[in-house]
């Protein structure tokens, strides 16, 4: 399958943002934090505690067989957050014990604090790379050891987070990735982002559009634009290849949906330029782009969209391999 072609991506982004800007005005971006309230401050990261000789047994014995996904849940761990995308984003925005509902229409009327996220990553990366020596240390003083492969590889995923929060593009991405942990965190080509917007003629920067291109490895290329509405609501406006199931699509999205009593509408529509042929070399490349003032939840919905999309692209190389074998018990009886 080729690659994505980001710069002709960007100015379809473009295009397509000026069309929904010009349907859709929305008002004012607002921060729910302000100088009267309280700011929160989640997730710091706490000084590591010593820990029983079976406590760190089973931590060495984790470290030694963690795969792509298993190791960016274990940097999650180490950076003290949350498993879940919407908890954080929900923390970061909202007070977190509201209802999912709630929850939802003040994540669509706020935009992302992204000053507060750099720095909880920068701090926690700091705190995290202290408390990993500090808990390598008690492993060495109980006569353990942890592979210098995997200990490696845990501290360039640390350094690499603490580095990437210099900047607004930056911050986003690598939290996103965290949340998208098929994906490699380092790799520049997994997954790229961008900030435009264009100021709207009341002179405010519309943050109610992000859009996303994916190239899957199964179905070629699709096209996302998700926008929120007037009716405080989703509108995703999707182009995919001939094959790609957009009514599995359909039915996942719905799933997400009905967790925050949000509606989604969708626009489906299908170009056979967006048809790719496998090879071997195929895997899936994500490119996003939003406008500054980076809508939360308009991001949950970005990364709810492309875990969507991969777990469907992932059940047909599944469905790929189980024929392979069948094929292959038929050509040796």
């Amino acid at each position: 399958m080729s690659n994505i072609n980001w710069n002709q991506f960007s100015n379809n982004f473009m295009n397509n943002f000026n069309r929904v800007a010009q349907n859709n005005v929305p008002n004012t971006p607002q921060v729910i934090q302000n100088q009267n309230q309280q700011v929160n401050t989640p997730y710091i990261a706490q000084p590591f505690l010593p820990q029983t000789t079976a406590q760190l047994s089973k931590t060495i014995a984790e470290l030694s067989v963690l795969n792509q996904q298993q190791t960016m849940n274990m940097l999650k761990d180490l950076l003290q957050f949350p498993k879940n995308f919407e908890q954080l984003l929900t923390q970061l925005a909202v007070n977190p014990n509201e209802s999912n509902q709630k929850i939802a229409l003040l994540l669509l009327a706020s935009s992302l604090n992204t000053s507060q996220l750099s720095s909880l990553l920068q701090n926690n990366s700091k705190q995290a790379m202290t408390n990993l020596y500090q808990m390598l240390a008690q492993y060495n003083e109980l006569g353990m050891r942890l592979k210098d492969e995997q200990l490696g590889q845990l501290t360039k995923l640390i350094s690499f987070v603490a580095a990437s929060s210099t900047s607004d593009v930056q911050t986003i991405r690598t939290t996103m990735l965290m949340y998208l942990p098929w994906l490699p965190l380092t790799d520049p080509n997994a997954f790229k982002l961008e900030i435009a917007g264009k100021a709207l003629d009341s002179g405010a920067i519309s943050d109610d559009f992000v859009t996303v291109l994916i190239a899957t490895e199964n179905y070629g290329n699709l096209q996302a634009d998700i926008y929120k509405t007037q009716e405080d609501g989703i509108k995703i406006e999707l182009i995919s290849s001939d094959t790609f199931p957009q009514n599995d699509f359909v039915v996942l999205m719905k799933e997400e949906s009905k967790k925050y009593s949000i509606n989604i509408n969708f626009e489906l529509s299908k170009k056979e330029s967006f048809n790719k042929e496998k090879n071997e070399k195929s895997q899936i490349q994500v490119c996003m782009n939003t406008s500054p003032g980076v809508n939360p939840f308009l991001l949950l919905i970005s990364n709810a969209l492309i875990k969507n999309v991969h777990i469907i692209d992932s059940k047909e190389n599944l469905r790929e391999q189980r024929k392979e074998k069948l094929d292959n018990g038929k050509s040796e009886n």
